[in-house]
């Protein structure tokens, strides 16, 4: 079709995949994996209570506040622990034991293969 304008012109078809363009994924941002208060820690053994498995990749950021029923990351006598957070464990922690809550787990990474 031929156009008497010469302002129109047919450039050709848009992608059919167009409509679902989707910017890139970066985990960095996505996981804040560069601020200095997160860590990644590997998981050595298994809890199936909390659904961590072994070798699974933890993110934990220290800088958050725990809130009921969050996993946290505990310093108990010495020792790591994972557990579900609630406010009695504030109540209960002991300065002089060394006992505190290290950080709030934010996210689980499993590799399949």
């Amino acid at each position: 079709m031929e156009s008497s304008d010469s302002s129109y012109k047919i450039t050709g078809f848009q992608s059919a995949c167009a409509e679902y363009h989707e910017d890139i994924l970066s985990l960095d941002e996505r996981y804040r994996v560069n601020a200095a208060s997160v860590f990644i820690i590997e998981a050595s053994g298994s809890s199936h209570l909390l659904g961590i498995k072994s070798k699974d990749k933890l993110i934990i950021d220290r800088a958050l506040k725990p809130q009921r029923g969050e996993l946290v990351l505990l310093v108990v006598r010495g020792e790591f622990k994972f557990t579900y957070f609630s406010p009695e464990q504030l109540k209960n922690q002991d300065p002089d034991s060394g006992d505190f809550i290290w950080g709030v787990v934010t996210t689980i990474l499993r590799e399949l293969r």
